[in-house]
């Protein structure tokens, strides 16, 4: 695709979102606040979509059906649609497809599919319409996802040639962003996470003593209420627990089985994936270059420049990582 077709399309999607007056309109506060704070960086965010389609479609000009998954605001279906693409929206939270819902009519522009749930529901949503998906892309929503095999598995069968793109802030590679983020795990998981485990687990089994509840609550880290129920039982029958995540570090919220930043190994994805039938190739991100200070932009871009230049070493010091996922080649 055409890198100045790409650009231009780029600043008209940005040009109408700008126009938009996000906080009279009917949408919830918690996506007015997340909106609020991606316009003051659009043009960088729009830089990693192109980047995306740049990488996942080099040699297409639209009229191909891709899906937006985890589309949250629906920014990127907009753009998806700017470039002439077919768009399939899928967000599995309620008031972000409202949002997404809002923001076309107002444009009078968007996916051409909007589809609540997850990857079953994607699933099931284009089964029953008789959509051939051909690429798939997602920015910042694999590191959430609850089991990636499930997921892996559904996208699988949407088309078994399906070509699909990742962007993830979850990059083992960097160790400074990835003890940042760990930081903030440790946090969650002793403030909120662990406590909701404990609440959980004290109702479900009233003959439980605190040591029990405590114990339990620990080994079912990662895990959803729903998971959560069998480890009672078992260990109500004979103590047995759960077998604990091996990372110390990766926690979700039990309540909707949504990881909080999860940092895979690279080959964690890579075994993931094979079972599935596909590959995937692991590519840099790049840093905001758009900065008020003079010095720290000039300094921003040589870092850039700098992870550029660098093979594969150059995924310690990228902000982000991208997965580039095709086919099995035969």
């Amino acid at each position: 695709m055409n890198i100045q077709y790409i650009k231009r399309q780029s600043d008209i999607c940005m040009k109408a979102i700008m126009q938009i007056d996000f906080n009279s309109m009917p949408i919830s506060e918690y996506n007015k606040q997340y909106i609020d704070s991606l316009l003051p960086n659009l043009q960088y965010y729009f830089q990693i979509y192109s980047a995306a389609i740049k990488d996942l479609l080099p040699a297409k000009e639209g009229g191909v059906l891709i899906v937006d998954y985890g589309g949250g605001h629906g920014f990127f279906s907009l753009f998806l649609k700017c470039l002439g693409f077919d768009v399939v929206y899928c967000d599995y939270n309620p008031l972000s497809v409202h949002t997404a819902m809002l923001i076309k009519q107002e444009l009078g522009f968007g996916p051409d599919h909007i589809v609540e749930g997850d990857s079953a529901a994607l699933l099931a949503y284009c089964s029953a319409n008789k959509l051939k998906v051909q690429y798939l892309a997602a920015t910042d929503l694999i590191e959430h996802v609850y089991d990636l095999n499930i997921f892996f598995s559904d996208l699988s069968k949407l088309n078994p040639h399906l070509e699909m793109i990742f962007t993830t802030g979850s990059n083992p590679c960097n160790s400074t962003k990835s003890a940042r983020l760990r930081k903030m795990m440790l946090e969650m998981e002793r403030e909120y996470f662990l406590p909701m485990r404990q609440e959980y687990i004290s109702k479900k089994n009233t003959n439980l003593n605190s040591d029990d509840i405590l114990t339990i609550a620990k080994f079912t880290r990662g895990l959803t209420y729903e998971d959560i129920d069998k480890y009672i039982a078992i260990y109500a029958e004979d103590s047995r627990l759960p077998v604990a995540t091996k990372d110390p570090y990766n926690t979700c919220d039990p309540a909707s089985g949504n990881w909080m930043e999860r940092i895979l190994p690279l080959e964690a994805y890579r075994q993931i994936l094979g079972q599935y039938g596909f590959e995937v190739q692991f590519k840099k991100g790049f840093y905001n270059e758009q900065r008020s200070n003079i010095f720290l932009s000039i300094l921003v871009k040589a870092l850039n420049i700098g992870i550029g230049i660098l093979p594969f070493y150059g995924l310690n010091f990228a902000p982000y990582l991208v997965l580039l996922i095709k086919p099995l080649r035969r």
